[in-house]
């Protein structure tokens, strides 16, 4: 890669880390804006859904837009809607004003990450000794914006403790500063047309949607184990007298190692081979949860950490997969990745609740934490080749 390359992939994995402290603004603030506003928790539990359904489940919907029409526009302004909209949830009055405001920074969030995830690719297909970095490049991007994640509720906090909670403004113009940047110097999205002798879009997903449709699968499984964790952990915790401080630590500590996890995968795909490197990750998932729930003191938490590192291991590696089925769409099938099936997952979380109501959170945890295996199942039935026919279950080498 040249030296603008480099920089534009740079550029593009900051803005990601920006964009997306932000999207984890709204669970600091919730305590906070339920006292202000008075609201019931049957209110309070619209909010999530609806950053989730704005932010990741119309993520193909904003990379369709992408591939046919808007070939910067998502990438550059999406950060500036989500700075300015989630930064305003501190000045809400009402609870439809603080819908609003989450739905259109979710939608801010969500119009960056295809079109983001497809310019950083950009980057390095067409040329044979740069796609080789493809895995890497896409894990530098994805693990940006899970860094930015576990970032983001220090930075509303900071901003709070400093200001106050109406003046939360004040901390958009990261967002507003990485939105002028990308204006200036940001390319437009080269799609990748289909020739005369491929198939449109549509056709190319279905003739591709066997594979796909396990890769996709693979990941809602492994979003729905993160999103327990993240959302139940706490409670576990709690329950087993731990601090709010040390539990903020642990959480951060697990997200933080998940983007570790995310940043070394794309690298091992491109040395070992992505679905050999995805299909391990998910193997060793199970047992090192499990050892956390089942480990007392530091060596748990360790245990933990590394858990969370193979659950987002394989992130970067299966956007990559799936651009490579189709190629010419690659906003689009980033989106089904990325945003929708990590939605998908997400919304499984519910169940997890239901479950920890009649178990318990650390009974329940345990048997989600089995699901990577079920990941690994799917990934291990993907064909070597990607689009290639499936073959009965067999026992085959591992590509």
């Amino acid at each position: 890669m040249n030296s603008s390359q480099k920089r534009m992939i740079g550029l593009l994995s900051t803005a990601h880390l920006i964009l997306d402290s932000y999207s984890s603004f709204l669970f600091q603030l919730l305590p906070m804006l339920t006292l202000q506003l008075q609201l019931t928790p049957w209110q309070v539990s619209w909010l999530s859904p609806v950053l989730m359904v704005s932010s990741s489940l119309l993520q193909p919907v904003y990379g369709m837009l992408s591939d046919r029409y808007l070939k910067r526009s998502m990438v550059v302004f999406g950060p500036l809607v989500a700075a300015i909209c989630l930064s305003l949830l501190g000045q809400s009055t009402s609870l439809p004003m603080l819908l609003a405001l989450v739905t259109l920074g979710g939608m801010g969030v969500g119009a960056f990450h295809p079109q983001g995830a497809a310019l950083v690719s950009q980057a390095v297909v067409g040329d044979p000794e740069r796609a080789r970095h493809q895995g890497l490049v896409m894990s530098i991007f994805s693990s940006a914006g899970t860094v930015g994640y576990a970032l983001g509720p220090l930075l509303i906090a900071a901003g709070i403790a400093l200001f106050g909670l109406s003046k939360s403004w004040v901390v958009m113009f990261p967002g507003v500063l990485i939105c002028l940047i990308l204006w200036r110097t940001c390319p437009a999205l080269e799609v990748r047309r289909a020739s005369v002798d491929q198939p449109p879009l549509r056709a190319a997903l279905r003739a591709v949607w066997a594979p796909l449709t396990l890769l996709y699968f693979a990941v809602v499984l492994r979003s729905a184990v993160s999103v327990s964790i993240h959302t139940f952990l706490p409670f576990e915790l709690q329950g087993a007298g731990m601090g709010d401080g040390a539990r903020s630590l642990v959480l951060a500590g697990f997200i933080f190692f998940g983007g570790v996890g995310g940043f070394f995968g794309g690298t091992l795909a491109d040395r070992f081979g992505a679905r050999r490197v995805s299909l391990l990750a998910m193997l060793l998932a199970t047992p090192l949860l499990i050892l956390f729930f089942l480990t007392p003191g530091p060596l748990g938490y360790l245990f933990l950490m590394a858990g969370g590192a193979m659950l987002n291991l394989p992130i970067p590696i299966s956007v990559v997969m799936a651009q490579r089925l189709v190629g010419f769409g690659a906003s689009t099938v980033s989106a089904l990745m990325m945003g929708f099936a990590w939605g998908a997952g997400a919304l499984m979380a519910p169940l997890t609740g239901q479950l920890s109501q009649a178990i318990g959170f650390t009974q329940a945890l345990v048997i989600v934490s089995l699901l990577p295996l079920l990941s690994a199942l799917l990934l291990w039935r993907y064909p070597e080749g990607g689009a290639a026919p499936l073959r009965p279950l067999a026992l085959r080498p591992v590509a």
